[in-house]
């Protein structure tokens, strides 16, 4: 028999919002599209804004009408996809047979390492600790002798719920699950089943197979009767590893269009910051820096540098980045009829090592690199810039980082 994990992670896209902004935690917040606004549309909700009645895909006006003190952040899914990786990557060294369902969703087949590992349930303790613990999240974890199974049981306790279903608790433990939970279930078969009268999975685990296949044809009839059986005989398809990252980069779409350098340059402070901080925590330094910007009649102009040291400082980034950004004042004073307005602000840092780091010789170097750990580790706890340094305290970029400093709730 087969043992296969299937790890949820829980409320996943507001959850990585509160868990980077720590005055987000524990309020109701909804991850919206657009600029975050009244127009945009619920794309994920926290467990106190569902508690409060908010719901996915519900007009974020209408929201706002339920919960007044709804919070709408706007999503980030390179955040998003960012966190997911490195999640997906820590369930690879359980086995190499990790099935990538969708971001913030995984299959795990065990059956060859659970028992090198302690088993199934102590894997899945050692998962969610860690992901407790690196990122503040939560998952739910169902084990099973399939996809189907390990999905259900996970279903079963949400959220940050650990949970078993094998067949001999079949039905009576799903007995009133119902079936549009099921992997495959959509709206339309929900309701060509209710039809029938199968609302639930212990309805569909008593259906004769020749009335399934007589309704559905042999295929999807002999399909849904086995799932009524818990039987699943799906493989966990692995998904390829990806390559170690080539570059690290952030940009930033402005509110409006600037001429004001000062501001420019907060922005290009604030981005080439989270680039160190992602470079960090990836373990990375990069000896190549590209800035990008975006002018008036859509034109963008972009020049790299290539430096002797490998950085990891978000500053140093900064101070090549910003020497590199005087090249961009001719290119500017021809784009017409908007001289010098910028929009569009990108900071990239390529030729990356892994997994190195030189003692330097310089005491400097090295006291600047505890300051950095020390930093990183306050923020990590607290959330993304709880400590920042006091020449980007004025440059908000609440849309893409997710970040909303205390000055923008004022008056909640």
């Amino acid at each position: 028999m087969r043992t296969i994990m299937h790890v949820d992670m829980n409320a996943y896209f507001a959850s990585v919002e509160q868990a980077a902004n720590p005055l987000l935690r524990g309020r109701p917040i909804a991850v919206g599209g657009g600029t975050g606004g009244k127009r945009s549309v619920v794309a994920a909700c926290s467990y106190e804004a569902k508690a409060r009645g908010i719901k996915n895909a519900m007009p974020a006006w209408e929201a706002l009408r339920i919960c007044p003190d709804l919070v709408i952040v706007a999503g980030d899914m390179n955040k998003y996809i960012y966190t997911s990786a490195q999640i997906m990557a820590q369930l690879r060294t359980y086995t190499p047979q990790v099935e990538v369902f969708s971001i913030d969703e995984a299959f795990l087949d065990l059956t060859e390492t659970a028992g090198r590992c302690g088993g199934p349930v102590a894997i899945a303790k050692r998962v969610k600790q860690w992901i407790r613990e690196k990122f503040r999240l939560t998952c739910s974890i169902g084990i099973g002798p399939n996809k189907l199974l390990a999905k259900l049981a996970g279903e079963l306790k949400k959220p940050d719920g650990l949970n078993e279903l094998w067949p001999p608790d079949i039905p009576g433990k799903i007995e009133q699950i119902k079936v549009s939970e099921l992997c495959g279930v959509g709206r339309k078969l929900e309701e060509y089943l209710a039809q029938m009268g199968i609302r639930t999975f212990g309805d569909l685990h008593r259906a004769p197979r020749a009335k399934l296949v007589k309704r559905f044809g042999a295929v999807w009839g002999d399909h849904l009767w086995q799932m009524g059986q818990g039987k699943d005989d799906a493989p966990v398809r692995p998904s390829a590893y990806e390559e170690a990252a080539k570059s690290m980069g952030h940009s930033y779409t402005l509110p409006g269009f600037t001429t004001d350098q000062a501001e420019v340059k907060g922005y290009l402070l604030r981005l080439a910051e989270q680039v160190g901080r992602r470079l960090r925590k990836e373990n990375c330094k990069g000896n190549v820096v590209h800035v990008s910007l975006g002018f008036g009649n859509y034109q963008f102009w972009g020049k790299q540098r290539k430096v002797e040291d490998y950085l990891d400082d978000g500053y140093e980034i900064y101070r090549v980045a910003e020497r590199l950004t005087l090249d961009a004042q001719r290119f500017a004073l021809r784009n017409r009829p908007t001289p010098n307005a910028v929009r569009f602000v990108g900071v990239t840092v390529s030729g990356l090592i892994h997994d190195l780091d030189q003692i330097s010789l310089l005491p400097q170097k090295e006291d600047n690199k505890k300051v950095l750990r020390a930093v990183d580790a306050i923020n990590d706890r607290y959330g993304e810039f709880t400590v920042e340094r006091a020449a980007i305290m004025a440059t908000v970029i609440e849309h893409k980082s997710g970040y909303v400093p205390s000055r923008s709730f004022r008056g909640h």
